[in-house]
């Protein structure tokens, strides 16, 4: 009998040390016919814990949390590697989702690749600059050279052509940058076109796709990768909302606990949104409303803002 008690407080502690640690993985971008690598010795810090951890030789790393629980918040303070930065610099002090199913995706960048891509995709576009620059300015002169056009014309089109070429000259170092930092290994289609434009110094063809398409501060962040995450995010949120809101007594117990619930309902409401996912995102308004009006009451401030999100929602959505 002594036996199988210990078995099973060994089984119930490994369950427990499972349930508190948060896995995740460590890569570089991919670039065009060079899918991005594993990275190993990345060392990162999470706020609470004394020690850094370590990806491993496959990239992955685990973060051991005892006093945490599937939907708190994990923050990570510091991602270090000689020679790397991380891609996505925001991810730093960024609340995330703790949890034991859905690992944490880093993307790094060498630095050393970074500035030759750079470099690469700068003289590409100068070459392309100053090419058509003069292919089109031997246009001009041809046609003032046989009366084609008036002098006054002629000095109008060389005004044009310089503009075009400052304005051309001017994207080079921001495009270069964007270009540079792209993760190719999961680009949405547009993305890719825009990318191509760049790497083929059609820099005003993807300054126009750009503009016209998305916002130009974030349109080559804009990635399956990123969708992918969110997916993954709206998928573990979801299964811990559902599973508290069978859980109604635990609610009414314990206001900590639904309190928390409530943050991770209205995280996943504006994950639905990002992905126009308007019907869940009601759904998951919805869920938080039924917690709130159990611990709040229906007059509360807290249940009225979200009653009015919803009417809201409703309303933009038909």
């Amino acid at each position: 009998m002594k036996k199988i008690l210990t078995f099973a407080a060994v089984a119930f502690v490994t369950v427990q040390s499972m349930a508190q640690v948060q896995q995740g993985l460590v890569k570089t971008i991919g670039r065009p016919n060079k899918p991005g690598v594993v990275l190993a010795d990345v060392m990162i810090r999470v706020r609470g814990l004394v020690n850094s951890v370590i990806s491993s030789p496959d990239g992955s790393f685990r973060v051991s949390a005892p006093n945490k629980k599937d939907g708190d918040d994990i923050v990570i303070i510091s991602v270090q590697k000689r020679g790397y930065e991380l891609k996505d610099k925001e991810l730093i002090g960024r609340k995330l989702v703790f949890s034991s199913q859905v690992p944490i995706e880093m993307v790094m960048i060498d630095l050393r690749q970074l500035a030759a891509d750079k470099e690469r995709i700068e003289k590409k576009a100068y070459e392309v600059a100053e090419k058509n620059y003069q292919k089109k300015k031997e246009e001009i002169e041809n046609q003032i050279k046989n009366n084609e056009i008036s002098a006054e014309n002629y000095r109008q089109q060389l005004q044009t052509l310089q503009a075009n070429y400052e304005k051309y000259i001017s994207l080079i170092g921001d495009m270069a940058e964007r270009y540079a930092r792209t993760d190719y290994d999961k680009l949405d289609s547009i993305d890719y076109k825009i990318n191509l434009c760049i790497e083929n110094g059609e820099l005003d063809k993807a300054d126009s796709l750009i503009h016209t398409v998305f916002d130009p501060e974030t349109v080559l962040e804009r990635n399956r990768s990123a969708k992918a995450e969110i997916q993954q995010r709206i998928a573990f949120a979801q299964s811990v909302i559902d599973k508290a809101n069978a859980d109604k007594e635990a609610i009414k117990r314990d206001k900590e606990y639904a309190e928390r619930i409530i943050q991770l309902c209205d995280r996943l409401y504006k994950e639905y949104l990002i992905v126009e996912d308007y019907q869940k995102a009601i759904d998951c308004l919805n869920k938080s409303l039924e917690i709130k009006t159990i611990i709040y009451g229906k007059e509360n401030e807290k249940t009225k803002e979200t009653i009015n999100k919803i009417d809201s929602l409703k309303n933009n959505s038909l």
